[in-house]
């Protein structure tokens, strides 16, 4: 055999092999990059796309190009649902631009990103105190970052909401390595051999219906997600020195929550921001690290700025509330099987709660259950009264959650105390 007819051998079986690799990852699309068509019991669930919304959910909300977006952390992500009945006709479609774990900043540039696509004309945007949270020592000065990492390489305009030169050549290079890299294949694998009914999933819209969620709860019970959750709070929390604002009342998390709202005016999109529920659980361990007067700026500072720059355009809803949604009893080791109604552990809540909230943001007719508010909107009332109410409301729930059975001079000397 001559070396050249064992050269075109070779690549004749490199070029097949390569094919054959790249025709199995685009057909299984473990990343939901491609959107091919899902298959019942073949690649319908995803669960290898569960920690990867900072490579999927840029390229996919450009696709599609939707009339409404869902923005946040994780717990919008889980807790609002694109195909809530509770939206309305004038919503169109919409998409859950929701990233785990990432910050306002860089939830605020994935707005940006969608924003530029020319279609979007509603946001509802989940803000979370924790994220608001932080170590201020090194922020000596304001500044706007630049962000370098992969996912920011990924939008279509940078910081600046010019266009990102880089977009094209990132979306060329992530594709490729989605459908030619041995991971990638391992992850079809994976895919495919993972069709259990609760399997790990994120859908075409981008919501978490947090099926493996109910797995735990089925077989070892909600009180494992309560401990767990509770314990990373306890850590999170139990750090010194956290604010909400660094030198000159300023931080970059209320700075981006500036741009949004400069951005949806300029572009005159309707913005509505919601501070995301918390299981009472989730409120008492920051009551107990000592940032409750840090939760009270958070609101009052978000109040703040959307009245200063929202022209009264901007609406700005309060759900972390002591209510009856958010008290309910801490499930214990003994209810293995038991399904609480509106959380899954003291940070994450469900998307009957996430329903509800809907109803009060937009007012659909769409529960027929006549239940009280889920949350206040805060843009016309008395930020500091409202404050004050929370804390007697704290006492009183707590009071009748456990059953307390304290002599009433005892409970009143409590609620004056509390005041």
């Amino acid at each position: 055999m001559t070396v050249k007819k064992y050269a075109s051998i070779f690549i004749f079986f490199i070029v097949i092999i390569a094919a054959s690799l790249a025709s199995v990852n685009y057909i299984v699309d473990p990343y939901i990059l491609f959107q091919t068509d899902r298959v019942v019991s073949f690649n319908d669930k995803k669960p290898a796309a569960a920690n990867r919304s900072t490579l999927y959910k840029p390229y996919n909300v450009a696709e599609i190009r939707p009339k409404t977006i869902v923005a946040g952390n994780s717990r919008p992500e889980m807790g609002i649902n694109p195909q809530s009945k509770c939206w309305s006709a004038k919503n169109g479609n919409v998409y859950n631009l929701t990233f785990p774990g990432l910050n306002t900043y860089g939830q605020i540039r994935a707005i940006f990103h969608a924003v530029s696509t020319g279609s979007v004309e509603n946001i509802l945007l989940g803000v979370d105190f924790a994220d608001f949270l932080s170590n201020r020592e090194q922020a000596k000065k304001n500044f706007w970052p630049k962000g370098n990492s992969d996912f920011f390489k990924r939008l279509l305009v940078d910081e600046q909401n010019k266009k990102n030169n880089s977009y094209w050549l990132s979306k060329s290079k992530d594709l490729s390595t989605a459908l030619f890299s041995l991971d990638a294949l391992n992850d079809s694998v994976f895919t495919i051999l993972s069709q259990s009914a609760n399997s790990s999933n994120r859908l075409v819209s981008g919501f978490n219906p947090a099926k493996d969620y109910q797995d735990i709860i089925r077989y070892e019970g909600a009180w494992v997600l309560f401990a767990q959750k509770k314990k990373e709070l306890q850590q999170r929390f139990n750090k010194k020195g956290l604010s909400i604002y660094g030198s000159q009342q300023w931080s970059v998390e209320f700075e981006s929550i500036k741009r949004l709202i400069q951005l949806a005016l300029e572009k005159n999109i309707k913005l509505t921001l919601f501070i995301n529920p918390y299981h009472y659980t989730y409120l008492e361990a920051i009551r107990d690290a000592g940032y409750w007067g840090e939760l009270e700026k958070f609101k009052k500072g978000l109040l703040h700025t959307v009245k200063q720059y929202g022209k009264q355009q901007v609406m700005l809803w309060d759900f972390s509330l002591y209510s009856i949604y958010t008290v309910s009893p801490e499930p214990k080791r003994n209810d293995a099987k038991l399904l609480y109604s509106w959380f899954w552990e003291p940070a994450h809540y469900k998307s009957e709660l996430g329903e509800l909230m809907l109803v009060n943001m937009f007012g659909q007719a769409c529960i027929e259950d006549k239940l009280e508010a889920a949350g206040v909107k805060l843009n016309n009332i008395d930020i500091d009264m409202f404050l004050q109410n929370q804390l007697v409301q704290h006492l009183f729930l707590l009071l009748k959650l456990h059953q307390s059975k304290k002599p009433f001079h005892l409970t009143i000397w409590l609620l004056l105390h509390q005041m």
